[in-house]
């Protein structure tokens, strides 16, 4: 059943056995798992139904290290949650991705890929996949290299994109054992008074009312930048914030960066299809198999790599010339990004659009090209980076002191890469480029203007928030345990990618919901269900 929030009277107190906080993919894939329960679930969410945009906005903060986009323009707030927007690639984390690895700090999870693959199949019918097999042998997606190549093709499924919201909505209405609350925004946790269980999550909406939910069980499925604020806020009887008794709340902060490194120059006429599918000029959906490159893991454990994968992408020319690449471009590739999220004028399009203007001589060999592009339409390939990066605890968000207008402290996020992410970047290029030929490929790699760190500036990111409450069997180098419960606290679980100890290559959404799908079963034998 649905119900709106705002209509509870102030003060209300709601009870169940479990409460969910976030209604995106992890929080209504865990509600699903217990509709044939006897158990009575709450989910909490704190977006509508449809998007709007007062509610969309408490997500705004700050960023103050490595250039960000603006944070409210990086998920969505309602029902739903970011699957409403996403783009439905989906790829479980290599078995190398599970592994410590003695050149990677802070390298390795408490669990092996054989342990979440009947979980990763269980996700598959969730997101609407086909058969749960990543060979490319399978999808007919082998180019025929050398059994001597280093590279090794990596396959991605693709979602309709499924929208959790819409989808799942019918199910959750109709379930007898579960309570929707939309315009629900938890606020706090309380904690018993011997800080070892949560008594209580307290809630307030944008009308103004406020009520709390008591349950035997929570598990936080906000994502990972709300997941660890929420801790944070949470002083009441753990002064530092709930399960941030090592000061790891909010650190090891990462995202996959994105690069267009080149131009494929020829492309053989055998190459599989499926390797060229993506072409973000029109809207596609239901791409099914798609295929990438990478290293295999004797190479990248021999030149001691962090991962990453290659895929071709369909663009404009005139997006293929150096020029793009520059500095003033950079401008408008953000402000581009910020359009496509933003629903109403935002000061930072126009600072970007301001300081790209200042070099008003280096844009117009660009929109010259753009006019010759509309008039005759010209395609290219590109060849599109996505990377992992190395765990950095001094990537983190933290507390601001301003605050939004449920009186929340904002987020400051604190985003920074090492120099290993960028060696390892160039190293992976290099390692491509040259083999290229292997697959009847010849390319062309870009020279970029890079900042101060030596990265191009016209670095992408995924948006995909991971590692701000880790996962390690020992309390002293992770957030939460096996399990995914905060090792502080007794009936406090996390849902989400913020438990991820590495990021892998692959979008993050499908292990996201094998680890949802894990720790529902986890609970429902906790609580009988």
């Amino acid at each position: 059943m649905l119900f709106d929030a705002r209509t509870l009277p102030d003060q209300s107190v709601l009870q169940a056995d479990l409460c969910i906080v976030g209604a995106g993919a992890a929080g209504i894939t865990i509600a699903r798992e217990f509709l044939s329960t006897g158990l009575k679930v709450i989910l909490l969410e704190g977006g509508a139904a449809k998007f709007k945009h007062r509610n969309q906005m408490l997500y705004s903060g700050e960023t103050s290290g490595r250039s960000y986009l603006p944070l409210e323009f990086t998920r969505r707030r309602q029902f739903g949650g970011t699957t409403v927007t996403w783009s439905g690639r989906c790829r479980p984390l290599d078995e190398f991705d599970f592994s410590e690895r003695s050149w990677v700090t802070h390298s390795g999870w408490p669990l092996t890929k054989q342990t979440l693959d009947p979980y990763y199949a269980r996700a598959h019918s969730v997101c609407q996949l086909d058969a749960y097999d990543y060979s490319p042998a399978y999808w007919g997606s082998d180019p025929g290299l050398d059994p001597s190549s280093y590279l090794e093709v990596k396959m991605f499924q693709s979602s309709p994109p499924t929208n959790f919201g819409e989808v799942y909505r019918h199910e959750l209405e109709q379930a007898a054992n579960t309570r929707v609350f939309l315009n629900a925004n938890a606020v706090r946790l309380t904690l018993h008074a011997d800080g070892r269980s949560v008594a209580s999550v307290e809630c307030k909406t944008l009308h103004g009312n406020g009520f709390r939910v008591e349950a035997r069980v929570y598990i936080l499925a906000m994502g990972g930048l709300e997941i660890p604020r929420l801790l944070l806020i949470s002083r009441d009887v753990q002064p530092d914030g709930i399960g941030n008794g090592y000061g790891l709340v909010g650190r090891f902060f990462m995202d996959h960066p994105y690069l267009t490194a080149g131009v494929a120059t020829s492309i053989s006429a055998s190459l599989p299809q499926t390797f060229l599918k993506m072409n973000f000029e029109i809207k596609q959906k239901h791409l099914g198999p798609l295929a990438c490159v990478g290293l295999n893991e004797a190479k990248m454990r021999d030149e001691r790599m962090l991962n990453g994968c290659a895929y071709f992408v369909k663009r404009p020319v005139y997006k293929l010339i150096d020029t793009y690449f520059s500095r003033t471009m950079a401008d408008f590739m953000q402000i581009h990004d910020i359009l496509r999220h933003a629903t109403a004028p935002s000061a930072r399009i126009f600072q970007s659009l301001g300081k790209a203007a200042l070099q008003v001589t280096r844009i117009a060999p660009t929109i010259r090209r753009i006019i010759e592009h509309r008039i005759s339409p010209s395609y290219g390939w590109g060849i599109r980076f996505q990377l992992e990066v190395a765990p950095n605890p001094e990537s983190r968000v933290v507390l601001s002191e301003k605050r939004d207008p449920l009186g929340m402290p904002r987020l400051d996020l604190k985003w920074q890469m090492t120099p290993q992410d960028l060696q390892s970047y160039h190293r992976f290029e290099a390692l491509f480029i040259a083999a290229l030929p292997q697959m009847g490929i010849k390319a062309r790699p870009f020279t970029h203007d890079v900042d101060s760190s030596g990265w191009p500036v016209t670095l992408l990111i995924g948006k995909h928030h991971m590692g701000t409450t880790r996962m390690h069997g020992d309390p002293q180098y992770g957030v939460v345990d096996e399990n995914s419960r905060v090792h502080s606290t007794a009936n406090l679980f996390i849902a989400g990618s913020s438990v991820f100890p590495t990021s892998g290559m692959a979008n993050p959404t499908l292990t996201i919901l094998a680890l949802a799908i894990r720790l529902a079963d986890h609970v429902k034998a906790r609580l009988g269900g």
